[in-house]
């Protein structure tokens, strides 16, 4: 597929559809939900829906930009030929900033420093997931 965009598309919906596994089956644990604030469960209902619609807006404009992204330096990558690993390469490479910053600022964010972890492992999932989608697609 050469298509970019349509590469990018799919790959946000999986990178949506991981974020929701992730953070609703996986990241439920106390410490994680004690950062998330205490809601009843109408305020939860009502918090829910536009949440939800921001962050597949938000994982849409990821997944386009990081298949365009990936287009630009595909042929940079040790990983020759595209592919799942020259994907998920990418991915890793694009999350590694992400990585230092997480662990860096836990050094003086105590209080969160269990949030933090949290979206530093989720964000690596998110993104070798859709590195796998474009790699496969932009072959």
């Amino acid at each position: 597929m050469n298509s970019w965009i349509v590469a990018g598309l799919i790959a946000g919906v999986v990178m949506y559809l991981v974020d929701w596994v992730v953070w609703s089956k996986v990241f439920n644990s106390a410490g994680v939900a004690a950062m998330g604030g205490h809601m009843s469960p109408e305020e939860m209902k009502s918090f829910m829906g536009p949440a939800l619609a921001k962050s597949a807006i938000l994982s849409l404009a990821f997944g386009v930009l990081f298949a365009w992204v990936y287009g630009q330096f595909r042929g940079a990558l040790w990983v020759q030929g595209g592919g799942v690993f020259a994907g998920m390469e990418f991915a890793t490479v694009l999350w590694l900033p992400i990585c230092f910053a997480m662990f860096g600022s836990s050094v003086w964010y105590v209080k969160v420093k269990s949030l933090q972890q949290a979206t530093c492992w989720a964000w690596l999932i998110r993104m070798n997931a859709a590195g796998i989608v474009v790699g496969l697609l932009m072959r």
